[in-house]
């Protein structure tokens, strides 16, 4: 999964719902780490609002500034949560190649959590 990161181009994390960061393609950050506090603040926001208000397992929330920056965070299944961060358009290699690893990862909790239940 670390290779098919690498192939993006734009960055990636994923972690754990609290922020405990399991695999990225981010220049000088470590896996094993935890998010930096903005950003495990905006995830557990985030997580609140799935919850309470969406009352679902798994939602994404999205967010763009002027200059064209994003932010996209998706959680799923309460577990698991993939940050992507944008400045620019993505190429149609790399926004497959999202799509992809979203559907990967998503099936990654269901398989986690239905496990769990087992």
């Amino acid at each position: 999964m670390e290779k098919d990161l690498q192939e993006i181009k734009t960055s990636i994390i994923i972690t754990d719902i609290l922020g405990n960061i399991l695999i990225h393609n981010v220049q000088n950050v470590g896996s094993g780490f935890i998010l930096r506090q903005d950003l495990r603040d905006f995830l557990n926001s985030c997580n609140n609002i799935r919850e309470k208000i969406f009352t679902s397992d798994s939602a994404n929330f999205k967010g763009k500034n002027d200059d064209g920056k994003e932010i996209e965070i998706y959680i799923f299944k309460y577990i698991i949560s993939v940050i992507i961060m944008k400045s620019r358009d993505l190429d149609v290699n790399s926004h497959d190649k999202v799509a992809i690893l979203l559907n990967n990862v998503r099936l990654l909790a269901d398989l986690i959590v239905s496990t769990n239940f087992k």
